[in-house]
Parts: C-alpha cells; sequence; structure tokens
C-alpha cells in the first residue's frame, strides 16, 4: 500500500465523515423541533421510550442529537432519568439503519445521489429544499467515501502481511474490542467506522468474527460523543452519557463473551440469509450484527431501566447546578392558566431561567477568550438556541394567560410581559454577538490584539456579569432596591462605553494601535452597552408592575439608592 493509496484511504473517510455530517445535520434541522416534541409527550414508560428512541434517531440519524435533546429534558424536570434509559437504548437501535443502508451496496449510485443534490442545490427555492438537497448529496458523499476507502485497501488483499496482522488484531477480543473503540472515539463516528469494518471485511482483510469484535468495540467508542456533549453541562446530563456508557459496556461484555464461546456468531448466521462461513453476504451479516446487539441488548436491558437510572444518579449524585436549564420550561404549567396570577409569577420564574442562561452564555464566551477554548466557543450556540427556544415557549404561555383572563389589570400586564421577554431573547443574540467578537474577530485578527485593551474588556465583563446578577435577583420579586442599583449601573456602563470609544479612536487616529484591535474592542463595548440597555429595560418595566412601558421620566431616582460598584 503506497503513499497515495494511504491518502485515498483518508480521502475516503474524510468524504465519509463529510456525507454523515452534511445529512444528519440537515435531517436534524428538519426535524429536530418536532422529535422534541415526540420525546416529551410519548415517553412516559421505557417501552415507549424504547420506540420514541427508534423512531426519532432513524429518521434524524444521530444517536449523540438524540441525546443531546434528552439531556435538556431530563435537566428540565420533564422527563425522567429512568425514561431517557428507554430512549437511549431505542436510539442505539435507530443509529444502525446507516449500518444496515452501506450493506445494500449503494456505492455504484454514489454519484446519482450526488448529482440529484448538487442539482437541486442550484435550482433551491426554499429552505427546506436546501436542506433536502444536503441530505441527498451527503447520502451520496458517504457512499463515494466508501468506494474510494474500498479502493484503497483493495490491493492490501495480496499482502500477506498486512493480512495476517490485521487478522491477528481483530480475532483477538480484547484487542479487537479496543481497537474498534478506540479508533471510533477518535472519529466521533460510528457510522464510518462500521463502514471501515464492511469495507475490510468484503476485501476479505478481517474475517466475520473479528469484525464482530470490532463492531462491539464500536458501542463503547460511540459514547464519547454523548460525555464531549455533555461538557458545560450539569450532572444530569452526564447521568445520561453514564446510562449509555453502561449499557454499551455490559451489552460488549455479554455479546463479546457469546461470541468467543461460538455461540452469537452462529445466531446472526441463522438470521441473515446466505452463509458467511463460506463468504456469503458478510457485509449484510456485519450489519445485522451491529442491529441485533442493540436489539438484543435492549431486550436484556429494559426490565433494568430503574436499576440503570439509580447506578447512574449514585455514580453522578445531585448538585446545585443542576438547576440550570439548557432550554426546556421548567416552570410553564398550563393547569395554571387560569390562576392568572400565579400562572404570571411562573412566566417571570421562566424568563430568570433565560437570564441565567444568558449569564452562562456570556462567562462562557469570555472565558473561552482567555483561554483560547474552541470547543467553549463553540457551546455558546446551545445556550442561544436554548433561550430563543424559551422564548417562543413562554410567549405561548402569555398568549394562553391572556386568553383565559377576565382582568384588564392582567391583560394590560400580558404586552410589558411580552417586550421583556423578547429583550432577555435579544441578550441572547448579545451573548452570540460578543462570542464572536472575542472569538473569532479578536483572536482571528492578523496581528496581535493590542494588549492595552485587555483591561478595558475585563473591565466591562465584570460591569455586566454583576449588573446580570443584580437583574437575575430582581426578577425574582422584583426588589425595588435593586431597581436603583440596576439603573445607576446602567448609567455608569454607559459612560465607560462613551470615554472608551473616544479614547480607543483617538488611539486610532494617532497611530498608537493597530486599527482592527481598536475597531474589534469598539465593537466589544458596543455589544456590552446594548446588552446593558436590555436589562435596564426589565427594570423599567418591572418596576412599573409591568402595567404599561414606562418612559425615563417615570424611573425612580438612582440618588437615594446604596449602591457600590465592587
Amino acid at each position: 500500500m503506497d503513499f497515495l493509496e494511504v491518502i485515498r484511504l483518508f480521502g475516503g473517510l474524510a468524504l465519509f465523515l463529510l456525507g454523515m455530517t452534511k445529512m444528519t445535520d440537515n435531517l436534524q434541522s428538519l426535524a429536530g423541533a418536532e422529535m422534541r416534541r415526540i420525546l416529551k409527550k410519548l415517553t412516559n414508560t421505557p417501552v415507549k421510550g424504547v420506540l420514541v428512541g427508534i423512531l426519532v434517531t432513524g429518521i434524524i440519524q444521530s444517536s449523540s442529537a438524540t441525546s443531546v435533546m434528552m439531556m435538556g429534558l431530563v435537566n428540565a424536570g420533564i422527563m425522567t432519568l429512568t425514561q431517557a434509559v428507554g430512549v437511549i437504548m431505542g436510539a442505539n437501535i435507530g443509529t444502525t439503519v446507516t449500518a444496515q443502508l452501506i450493506a445494500f451496496n449503494l456505492g455504484r449510485y454514489a454519484f446519482v445521489f450526488i448529482i440529484m443534490g448538487v442539482v437541486f442545490l442550484l435550482v433551491r427555492r426554499s429552505k427546506k429544499m436546501e436542506r433536502w438537497s444536503q441530505i441527498i448529496l451527503g447520502f451520496g458523499l458517504i457512499f463515494l467515501g466508501l468506494n474510494e476507502m474500498s479502493a484503497a485497501v483493495y490491493p492490501l488483499r495480496d499482502s500477506e502481511l498486512a493480512r495476517n496482522f490485521l487478522i491477528g488484531l481483530s480475532s483477538h477480543p480484547v484487542t479487537g474490542i479496543l481497537t474498534g473503540m478506540i479508533f471510533t472515539m477518535l472519529i466521533q463516528s460510528s457510522s464510518a467506522s462500521i463502514g471501515i469494518v464492511i469495507v475490510l471485511a468484503v476485501n476479505g482483510l478481517v474475517p466475520f468474527v473479528g469484525a464482530m469484535y470490532l463492531i462491539f468495540g464500536d458501542n463503547i467508542g460511540t459514547t464519547v460523543t454523548a460525555w464531549l456533549a455533555s461538557l458545560g453541562t450539569n450532572n444530569a446530563a452526564r447521568r445520561v452519557a453514564v446510562v449509555h456508557t453502561l449499557f454499551n459496556v455490559v451489552g460488549t461484555i455479554i455479546f463479546g463473551l457469546l461470541t468467543y464461546f461460538g455461540i452469537y456468531q452462529h445466531v446472526i448466521n441463522y438470521l441473515t440469509p446466505g452463509d458467511v462461513f463460506k463468504g456469503e453476504h458478510i457485509a449484510r451479516h456485519i450489519a445485522n450484527t451491529h442491529t441485533f446487539f442493540n436489539v438484543f441488548n435492549t431486550l436484556i436491558f429494559l426490565p433494568f431501566a430503574g436499576l440503570l437510572a439509580r447506578i447512574a444518579i449514585k455514580a453522578i449524585p445531585k448538585c446545585e447546578a443542576e438547576s440550570l436549564s439548557i432550554g426546556e420550561p421548567k416552570h410553564l404549567d398550563y393547569r395554571l392558566v387560569g390562576n392568572t396570577e400565579l400562572a404570571i409569577e411562573q412566566s417571570l420564574k421562566e424568563m430568570r431561567e433565560m437570564m441565567l442562561l444568558v449569564k452562562q452564555s456570556f462567562l462562557i464566551s469570555y472565558e473561552a477568550f482567555k483561554e483560547h477554548n474552541y470547543r467553549k466557543q463553540k457551546s455558546v450556540q446551545k445556550y442561544e438556541q436554548a433561550i430563543d427556544h424559551l422564548q417562543k415557549e413562554v410567549t405561548l404561555y402569555l398568549v394562553a394567560i391572556n386568553d383565559k383572563s377576565n382582568s384588564d389589570a392582567i391583560t394590560k400586564k400580558i404586552p410589558a410581559l411580552l417586550h421583556t421577554v423578547n429583550d432577555i431573547e435579544k441578550l441572547g443574540d448579545f451573548t452570540e454577538e460578543i462570542n464572536k467578537i472575542l472569538n473569532d474577530q479578536i483572536l482571528g485578527q492578523k496581528k496581535p490584539f493590542f494588549t492595552s485593551f485587555y483591561p478595558m474588556i475585563d473591565e466591562l465583563h465584570n460591569k455586566l456579569m454583576y449588573m446580570l446578577e443584580l437583574s437575575i435577583t430582581y426578577i425574582e420579586d422584583l426588589k425595588q432596591d435593586f431597581t436603583y442599583k440596576i439603573i445607576e449601573l446602567e448609567g455608569r456602563i454607559n459612560q465607560l462605553h462613551q470615554d472608551l470609544r473616544l479614547q480607543i479612536l483617538q488611539e486610532i487616529q494617532d497611530g498608537e494601535c493597530d486599527p482592527a484591535s481598536g475597531l474589534n474592542t469598539i465593537d466589544y463595548i458596543d455589544a456590552v452597552e446594548m446588552a446593558a440597555d436590555k436589562l435596564k429595560n426589565l427594570v423599567k418595566a418591572g418596576s412599573h408592575d409591568f402595567i404599561y412601558a414606562p418612559t425615563d421620566d417615570n424611573l425612580p431616582s438612582p440618588d437615594s439608592a446604596d449602591y457600590d460598584d465592587n
């Protein structure tokens, strides 16, 4: 196998991963919101959870995406961890669809799908059509990548050294499972690693039993995605990853032993057309190994769903951070909308959850900037999407309150509350804007960032975070003394914004700093100033009990406030 064939092998893998990303991301965008609703409504028992997990993951083709949705639902208290166990089991079955499609050997039609995808992309008339174009294109790229990998390893059939190495590596249970696990952890795609196993087996480089051990390892390796998704989240999310890992590790031990003693491979051979031991339909046998591993594993563990949940809770005890929602409403009980005063209190509690997400998002953006941490930077989008989702949910809840209310006082509050929830959503947009300025514009500029501007960023960040802390406390019970503090702090941020802006522009004009650093810093302080304005809007509405939109003249004077900006 020469250098060009190695490049071809990894090029094929890259095409496969690109195709999987295009297909799963766009399927998730098309079906994600609906899948979230299905998960919430139809998982009241572990059995239903399994069926829903199969359906959701079979449609969006990403067990990771299903896991992320479950993390939000478990964290918000909408789904119990026991229910999530069933969905995880179903997700493991649903994700085997890709391996089954690979086994159909559609590689000869790869360019048909690619041509269709590109043509539809060029003539697209809507965002939905663009999504479908990307899905079809991604499907074609998957099989094109498999074709390239197959062509690259074909010459190894004539290499006795390579064949003996691969056979020896995969045929031993421990080395086979570890190889499959490590490779899947590295590329973070069980579908891609299973595709490679099928390619190797079809070309006679890996025996069927060796391929089975690699598949078992793949199932353990794929759990790393759930752990990566839980980074930066709380313990409720990590318990989902614990359950996923337990399910696959214990299942691998069971079926690894059954294979070692010569049982499982004969079961698969019996259930699949053709005799794999005579070299017939090996791709289909490998795909069925993957599918039936997860089906049988689910049948074994489903009665013990509650036990798995208890083990996960024991492994990761509850902590205070679990109070933070990641996108699912915690307080919007529609049974309370008839009691309008209480329902409005619930909506304010949900707005506080949105504010907590805003605070977390600002913190992560700043930490990513200080640490040059790309993974933290990318997680900000998840929080912004969660804020958007909560804004829609709170809006619908307020509309329901308005429809049920017969009180003029309540109906007068609804417009101001709607403005407030929209202001908080705008704060979520500013978190993404600030994240972009700090981690894309500043860190991405060609010249090193002007060091004198770092203290400006630190000072404004600290003031904004303090203002957020005050606002989060304020929205709990609308204390008047917090009103004074927040309004005065917003005034200080405004003055600081004006002074720094003039200072930076003067330094740019005098040639004391490079223009990129100066302009990027101005973008940052502008965004902070606008975020502070939104927080002031919240206080303006709350100080009048959300009855009408007040003007600055109506605001309480900050002069009498006992305020210390430390």
